[in-house]
Formats: C-alpha cells, structure tokens, sequence
C-alpha cells in the first residue's frame, strides 16, 4: 500500500483546525493521523517533538499570517480608520466570519510547552502593541492607547466566545464594525 503524502501547508493547515475546535489536548496525534491519512510515524518524522512541536508550528504560521495581514498594514501609511477597517476585514476572514476558534485562547489552556506559551505571551503583546500604536497614532494619549487596545481584542476574544457557544457570530461582526471607533477615535 502507498504512503499518503500531504504538504507542510496542507498538514498545518488541517492541524490548525483541529487545534481550534479540540485544543491542545484534544488534537491528539491519532486525530492529527486520521484527519491527514499520514501514519503517526509520519508525524513524528515530520514533527520530531510530537503535538508540542506541530503546536509550535502551527504558532509559528499564525505569527506569520498577523504580521502579514494585522501588525503590517496596522503600520503602514494612510488613514488609521482605514488601516483599523482593513485589519477588520482580515480579522473576520482569519476567524471564518467568528465561527473559528481563536488558536490563542484554546492554546493557552495548560498542556502546552513552556515555549509554546512564551510564544503565544510574546503573539499577545504584539497585537496589543499593533492596536496601541495605531489607536496612539489617532491622536490618543498613551495609557488611553493602551487600554483601547486591550478592550479592543477583549472584544473580539469574548465575541468568538459567544459565537462558539450560542452559535451566532452577529456579535464577533458588530465587534469588528466597531474596531474604527474604538480604536480611532480620541
């Protein structure tokens, strides 16, 4: 019988997913075999740490994605207001319109590396720190900032939250239309 084979992207891809709806511990290695048709032995050639390694990776390339697609345009020239409604739109496609999971909160949950939450801290503080910059940027003071940030991404974490438990993402969207006010708006 012939190996299945699966692309690093497809194979992170479908971990991501698994992470999202089962967390940490429930994304187990038979799960993460059976949902990509790899053998375990596979995932262990590929990933020599196991789950904490795939984890890592998948941390990694969601890393990847908020710098592309939240911390760089949040940085870049023109109105804040547009920048914060770009990153809106982003946020809404990444979160499959509020009905996925945010990989930090399931991550978060013990059972993780002690790398594996280093890293999802250092993920935190950037996006803190991007909607700090660009709340700063729109003429609020420092500490205000700050704090906007911070209720900011409350916002959208407690709204994927109800979205997942009431099974309706009207909020997660009412949150995301509301990010230019919040964040722009002295």
């Amino acid at each position: 019988m012939a190996h299945r084979t699966i692309s690093d992207e497809a194979f992170l891809a479908t971990a991501l997913d698994l992470f999202r709806t089962y967390g940490f511990e429930g994304a187990s290695l038979k799960r993460l075999a059976d949902a990509t048709g790899l053998e375990k032995a596979s995932l262990y050639y590929r990933y020599p740490g196991g789950k904490d390694e795939i984890a890592m990776a998948i941390a990694r390339d969601v890393v990847i994605w908020f710098q592309a697609n939240v911390f760089d345009p949040l940085a870049s020239g023109g109105s804040t207001r547009k920048r914060v409604s770009f990153v809106a739109e982003r946020l809404k496609t990444f979160y499959s319109g509020g009905s996925k999971a945010c990989l930090m909160d399931v991550l978060s949950i013990p059972g993780g590396s002690e790398e594996l939450q280093l890293a999802l801290r250092g993920a935190m503080q950037a996006w803190v720190g991007a909607f700090a910059q660009v709340a700063k940027e729109s003429g609020l003071g420092i500490a205000a900032a700050r704090l906007r940030a911070e209720e900011a991404i409350v916002r959208i974490e407690g709204s994927l939250i109800l979205a997942r438990v009431l099974g309706d993402t009207a909020g997660f969207e009412r949150v995301l239309k509301s990010l230019p006010d919040l964040l722009t708006t002295a």
